[in-house]
């Protein structure tokens, strides 16, 4: 019992040193993460819809619905996916950068919108827009 007391308190004692160390001598780097104003934090998935077309709002709920089933209200909110725009059977869908992965890892699980069946199949994520209307041919 004594033996052990000892141990606890050289390890303790030791515990101690190492943080007053770190922290006098900035041993561990902090680096703060901050979004400038100007910083695009949105990726563009591009997806294609077989066999057919849905209207956005459709789509957006359809999606909405597979990544809170997949990942919980939480990445939900975190992922905030939107789709912006669809075209002949490509959309392209708004994501933020941090939740873009769950929104592409969900698509597979919307089956079905308003009964009809549907395979959504992400074909590219980028960082821009203008690069997505390009993806799907527009312009």
């Amino acid at each position: 019992m004594i033996g052990q007391l000892l141990i606890d308190v050289v390890i303790f004692i030791w515990l101690v040193i190492l943080t007053l160390y770190s922290v006098r001598y900035k041993v561990i780097y902090f680096k703060k993460l901050r979004a400038g104003k100007n910083v695009k934090v949105k990726r563009y998935i591009v997806f294609e819809m077989i066999p057919t077309p849905f209207p956005q709002a459709e789509l957006e709920s359809a999606i909405r619905n597979a990544v809170k089933e997949l990942g919980g209200k939480a990445w939900l909110e975190i992922s905030n996916p939107k789709v912006i725009l669809t075209y002949q059977n490509y959309g392209v869908i708004s994501s933020t950068r941090a939740g873009y992965k769950i929104v592409i890892a969900s698509l597979p699980l919307v089956k079905s919108i308003n009964g009809q069946e549907v395979l959504l199949v992400p074909r590219r994520t980028t960082g821009s827009l203008k690069r997505a209307k390009k993806l799907i041919g527009i312009r």
